[in-house]
């Protein structure tokens, strides 16, 4: 048996595409000596469907293109789509091939954390299933199956090794079909997942999972094979769509092509002996890989324009180093052809922020305006001034200027149809350091879930390699310029120290208690979390967050605003 594994990114809701992609892809594996072409979870309709489930047209629809397919397939294919029984929905995977199709397989669990919220729209399915195929037994699982002893919740039972203990012979291997999102964190517990269960069980199991960004979640595919007792293989690139063959008979990796799409003129062979080849991957904390995150949210990027129908962006140049990131990520996922800067200086702006901001321009060949706020901003504060009992201060007259400035980025947006990229991060989001209606604005928030420490390694490592960013911008202290002499630090502690918290907090997990017994002070710890609380109410008003840790604020945030 010869397994075509396809890192495949479906369009959701798009059923018509993303069957005809899987019937060429099906197709092109089977040129290649494939005898079993095996889809990621739910590929037929796209991860994660959401309401779209309760859409009455869909199940006709699925029907309809599995006729296709299955007419069509030079091999069968193993397919993920939903499954309609009795009134209830399943999570489910088709075996399709030139003799028809029928569901072999239900997801068993379900997961209801973070960003999922399965049991909301599916049915459990009863037990995994056990496969023959080319005289090979496999054991089909579904994403979550494969995670009963590792979740984020406790399972009261575990499907896969209750399938292997009930199977009437030896099986050769577990397959386990995936839309599993991107997250720093996630990485290396899936790897750990693999593994151990590979050792436990002592067959290799073989992964199969989702690639391509779709709003907030990124899928890096990570197509992989766990062997007993061995590291785990990587299969195909991750953020790359693809297909691998891999030899259930002697267990070897035979090829990996990558492609845009299916078609046999697009395939690609591919050498990826080196997965980390690229920037200099430098550490913050356990597992910050910035290559990985670098490919992440360029990925991002390109999908959300691409399914918004955009292909140009603009950024609002501040000086600072997220403006400056957020224009290198979009360079890089882009072209510099398709990204245009607005320099938009105040009175209170230095020298230094402007200066900066063209420089990094023209090293990376981004067209850029200068587009000063000041007589708008005399002009707004004059109206307001002849109207109220007392002229605009303090608060209400600095945030006046980002919302000036968000003025020009979405009329320059509307003018040209490019979409303006967010450049907050998630330091700034945690604790409303932040202008609603004016810097938080946007159609992608390309940094939110990235720490203002994280910006910086981030940074720095494309540094490491190329100027990719001018020195003075990663020397300057942080500041908003909305004021003469402000600095971040004049309102926040130093990002080093509110960092930490805000990690334990989000991503540990630990509330006011838990983070003072893990060391952080009792008085910080307090304003930190007040500050937390009060700004709910901004976040739920951000652009759509790219999700690149386990924690990102957005649908894995779920937190009242009072």
């Amino acid at each position: 048996m010869r397994l075509g594994l396809v890192q495949f990114a479906p369009r959701i809701g798009e059923v018509r595409f993303n069957a005809d992609s899987m019937l060429e892809a099906a197709n092109a594996a089977a040129e290649y000596g494939a005898t079993l072409a095996v889809f990621p979870e739910l590929s037929l309709i796209g991860y994660p469907p959401m309401d779209l489930l309760r859409d009455e047209a869909l199940r006709e629809t699925c029907r309809i293109a599995l006729d296709e397919m299955a007419k069509r397939l030079k091999i069968p294919a193993l397919v993920g789509a939903p499954s309609w029984e009795d009134g209830k929905v399943y999570n489910a995977a088709y075996w399709v091939s030139d003799q028809g199709w029928s569901v072999v397989g239900r997801k068993v669990l379900l997961p209801n954390y973070d960003v999922f919220d399965e049991s909301r729209y599916f049915q459990s399915g009863d037990q995994c299933r056990v496969l023959k195929h080319d005289g090979k037994k496999f054991l089909l699982s579904i994403c979550e199956d494969l995670w009963a002893r590792d979740a984020d919740v406790q399972y009261p039972t575990d499907p896969v090794q209750l399938a292997l203990d009930n199977a009437a012979s030896s099986v050769d291997l577990i397959l386990n079909i995936a839309a599993s999102p991107y997250s720093i964190q996630g990485i290396p517990r899936r790897a750990h997942v693999l593994q151990s269960t590979a050792t436990r069980c002592g067959i290799p199991v073989v992964y199969v999972n989702q690639v391509g960004a779709r709003a907030d979640l990124i899928f890096d595919g990570g197509t992989s094979v766990a062997y007993p007792n061995k590291r785990v293989q990587e299969l195909c690139p991750k953020f790359e769509q693809g297909f691998a063959l891999w030899d259930a008979n002697t267990h070897q990796h035979l090829e990996t092509f990558v492609c845009s799409s299916f078609g046999k003129d697009s395939l690609m062979n591919k050498d990826f002996l080196n997965p980390h080849q690229g920037f200099n991957a430098i550490i913050l904390g356990d597992f910050f890989d910035a290559n990985e995150i670098t490919k992440a949210l360029c990925l991002g990027i390109r999908d959300y324009l691409a399914m918004t129908g955009g292909k140009k962006v603009v950024i609002g140049l501040s000086g600072g180093v997220d403006s400056a990131v957020v224009l290198c990520l979009a360079v890089m996922a882009l072209g510099s052809e398709n990204v245009t800067a607005l320099l938009m200086p105040s009175g209170y702006s230095s020298e230094r922020s402007v200066a900066d901001s063209v420089a990094l321009c023209r090293l990376h060949e981004v067209a850029y305006q200068i587009l000063p706020i000041e007589e708008g901003f005399r002009a707004v504060m004059g109206t307001l001034q002849a109207q109220w009992e007392t002229p605009p201060t303090g608060l209400t007259e600095e945030n006046i200027q980002p919302r000036l400035r968000a003025l020009y980025l979405m009329a320059y947006s509307n003018q040209y149809g490019a979409m303006w990229l967010n450049s907050s991060n998630k330091s700034e989001a945690a604790v409303g350091y932040s202008t609603l209606y004016g810097d938080m604005g946007g159609g992608l928030s390309v940094i939110g879930d990235l720490y203002k420490t994280q910006v910086y390694a981030l940074a720095n490592s494309w540094n490491s390699d190329r100027e990719w960013i001018p020195s003075s911008i990663l020397e300057a202290a942080p500041s908003a310029e909305l004021r003469p002499g402000q600095l971040d630090s004049d309102s926040l502690p130093p990002y080093p120290m509110l960092d930490a918290i805000l990690m334990d907090r989000i991503e540990g997990g630990l509330d006011e208690e838990g983070l003072m017994l893990n060391g952080h002070d009792s008085d910080l710890v307090r304003r930190v979390m007040d500050m937390m609380k009060r700004s709910e109410f901004k976040r739920h008003q951000m652009p759509p967050v790219l999700r690149v840790s386990s924690r990102s604020f957005g649908r894995g945030w779920r937190r009242s605003l009072v």
